[in-house]
């Protein structure tokens, strides 16, 4: 059992490092040796299709798919129980539709991928095999939702329910004719509304966004037309078969190993040499800390956990108050997103087919301007409660603490300088921010450890299928809304409220401002951008300054309760009330807010240097 339970960490960690190795020798290849493989691409995204659904089976056994829980929470025990329940049901029939669909798609392949030699049999064989792993997953985590008494549902009746479904697929494969709802029916139009009201319902529920849109998008086809749903289905593999996701998991292993070297530390005790001495030092040693880290691992959240505990404890040594320490840790945590290189570029750039590497470009003038609002309104606050400056470092003491960051520092420089040289595709960027965050944590610092960095790779593995899922699922959905022509219906309405893109702008902001409240950053990014981006080329708003604005008003939404994933961080590592962080983060939404109109409305702040660079 042992074993079986660390499956997917050995499968995933060894396949992870595998692409890891095939990605530095194609650099090498390429780079060194002026002869670039053929094939090392292809086998790369074949085995990262491998990789993303092993780590949604990890996210499913230790439940940590992103779902929304600020309803359910006030909801009575019983009532909570009931609804958890149902929940467990809606994942079990979508794992049960993967693994049917799986095979359906898998069986139906035909063509040779050619680089490789192979037929597509091995990329689409992912889906149904990980699924029946998905399935055990699922039922080791309904198990333990049976003793913590979180649901009703033991995983024994799954297990009954799972044999007859199997037995009526085997008995009668036109099973799905008698669920069709256009059987019974004619929904017309109307369809597609219903379905999106249902979908809202259960996601409000607590079902994880990933599948609400998956039994969303598979309860359009009842009550529309089945017999799509196969071509469809093609989509839930296709989306991932992606060389510019193939970034993602990279970039959350530089974040990551960044911790576990002793990177993090040695980039804060620089930014301390750098700014401690000035009015509301400490708090320009946590902005400037988040800038410098912003440049390595592109998420907020990975700012809030790893620079966080460091930046809280140097605060209150140096006697901030606690809603001080906490509010400015999840205020520049935001910076990491906007600062090349980013992860929610990266999601963008795929969701958008758009250049990442002209959204990277993008992305930092905006990443400045917050860095310099933020230190504006930090000087203000410790200027009126009178905090003490700390000691100013002397050349010696800051030319030490610059050695010793100095490998740190590099990096971005190194991410960065290779992208804008075309020396490396963002891709290829983040495998070389890993290998280099490796090297320096195993070999420089001493810090890291093989066993460390195994573990890390499967961290990053578990963390991908969380987003792989989304990507997977929201493709699915897209193709219910691309046939539908709902982001046309939505810009119908645009048009007889706005007169001009501005307008337009303004009335996307207070949306997402507004949803952002209460969905994660990353659901709302897969939820609502699929369906605004055609609204904004429908306006002719340049799409590399919507990707900018859009990241930082999504990011504001990890700063606003109920449902400000920064917040939860911050009060985690700080060991601090979520209300006190709140409270703290309050004054800081101000020039947040500033930075976010002035883009808005002065939008050439974005596309200025990118259209230079990147005609």
């Amino acid at each position: 059992m042992k074993i079986i339970n660390k499956l997917e960490e050995w499968i995933g960690g060894v396949m992870f490092i595998a692409i890891f190795i095939i990605l530095i020798a194609q650099i090498l290849a390429r780079q060194v040796f002026d002869s670039p493989f053929i094939w090392s691409e292809e086998l790369a995204r074949l085995l990262f299709i491998y990789v993303a659904l092993l780590g949604i089976s990890m996210a499913i056994r230790s439940q940590q798919h992103v779902y929304i829980d600020f309803i359910t929470n006030h909801l009575p025990e019983k009532v909570k129980k009931v609804a958890n329940s149902f929940v467990q049901i809606l994942i079990f029939i979508s794992i049960i539709l993967f693994i049917y669909l799986g095979f359906k798609v898998w069986l139906d392949s035909s063509f040779e991928i050619v680089s490789l030699g192979i037929s597509e049999k091995w990329l689409y064989a992912a889906l149904p095999f990980i699924s029946i792993l998905m399935l055990f997953r699922f039922l080791q985590a309904q198990q333990s939702n049976v003793n913590n008494g979180l649901t009703y549902i033991p995983a024994i009746a799954y297990v009954i329910f799972t044999i007859i479904i199997f037995a009526i697929v085997f008995i009668e494969p036109n099973w799905y004719r008698a669920l069709r709802i256009s059987n019974y029916v004619k929904l017309g139009d109307s369809a597609v509304y219903i379905v999106l009201v249902v979908w809202l319902v259960i996601m409000f529920l607590g079902t994880p966004v990933g599948w609400s849109l998956f039994i969303a998008t598979i309860l359009y086809f009842l009550m529309t037309r089945w017999n799509i749903v196969n071509s469809a289905s093609n989509k839930l593999v296709d989306s991932l078969n992606s060389f510019s996701l193939l970034s993602v998991p990279f970039f959350i292993l530089t974040g990551i190993l960044m911790n576990t070297g002793g990177i993090t530390e040695r980039i804060f005790n620089f930014a301390s040499a750098l700014l401690g001495h000035y009015r509301g030092g400490m708090g320009h040693v946590n902005i400037g800390a988040s800038l410098i880290f912003s440049g390595m691992s592109g998420s907020a959240l990975a700012d809030a956990g790893g620079l966080g505990q460091l930046e809280i404890k140097a605060m209150r040594d140096a006697g901030y108050d606690d809603d001080m320490c906490g509010g400015i840790t999840a205020a520049s945590c935001i910076i990491g997103p906007l600062v090349p290189p980013s992860i929610a570029m990266i999601i963008y750039g795929v969701i958008a087919n758009q250049s990442i590497a002209k959204l990277f470009v993008a992305g930092f003038i905006p990443g400045v301007l917050v860095t310099a609002a933020l230190m504006a309104m930090n000087y203000y606050i410790a200027k009126k409660r009178g905090y003490p400056r700390t000691p100013k470092a002397s050349l010696q003491q800051r030319c030490q603490a610059f050695k010793k960051a100095i490998w740190a520092v590099l990096t971005p420089v190194l991410i960065i300088g290779g992208i804008f040289s075309g020396s490396f595709t963002p891709t290829e960027a983040a495998v070389i921010a890993a290998l280099y965050s490796t090297i320096i944590g195993m070999f420089v610092y001493k810090e890291l450890t093989l066993k460390m960095l195994f573990n890390s790779c499967v961290e990053a593995v578990a963390i991908t299928g969380v987003t792989a899922l989304m990507v997977m699922t929201v493709t699915f959905f897209g193709d219910m809304i691309a046939r539908e022509q709902v982001a046309m219906r939505i810009a119908d309405v645009f048009m007889a409220v706005a007169n001009s893109p501005i307008t337009v702008l303004l009335m996307i902001n207070l949306l997402l401002l507004f949803l952002g409240m209460f969905i994660d950053a990353l659901a709302l990014q897969f939820l609502v951008l699929p369906m605004l981006i055609p609204i904004a080329q429908h306006f002719g708003i340049d799409l590399i300054f919507f990707g900018v604005m859009t990241t930082l008003n999504m990011m504001i939404g990890i700063l606003t309760p109920p449902m400000g994933m920064a917040l939860f961080v911050v009060a985690r590592v700080g060991n601090m009330p979520v209300s006190t962080v709140a409270k703290g983060v309050l004054p800081f939404l101000v020039p947040i807010f500033a930075t976010l109109a002035l883009i808005t409305i002065f939008p050439e702040i974005i596309t200025f240097i990118p259209n230079l660079l990147m005609p």
